[in-house]
């Protein structure tokens, strides 16, 4: 379970505004690591798309002292010896 609503915008559902249409842009968010390797983020076994707003929230206030990469693409605390500390996040069109 997410924190925001599936097909729903954020800041949906105040003044007015309704659910996401079903053709709203969907992103992945491309993790590029320290040595250079890139891989995409994946959640619970799955490549994670989220919206377009979503998408540059992330970007724009991930942590990358917070958290690194799995080689598989999930991101976990550090784990010295089984993460990947992370260079920059982007967001890519799915």
């Amino acid at each position: 379970m997410g924190i925001f609503r599936k097909g729903e915008l954020l800041g949906a559902g105040a003044a007015g505004a309704g659910p996401v249409s079903v053709a709203a842009r969907r992103f992945k968010i491309r993790i590029t690591t320290e040595d250079g390797a890139v891989v995409y983020w994946h959640k619970r076994g799955e490549l994670h798309l989220v919206e377009e707003d979503v998408a540059r929230i992330f970007v724009a206030n991930f942590k990358p002292e917070l958290f690194q990469a799995l080689p598989d693409g999930h991101l976990t605390p550090p784990a010295p010896g089984k993460t990947l500390p992370i260079r920059r996040v982007e967001m890519e069109p799915a």
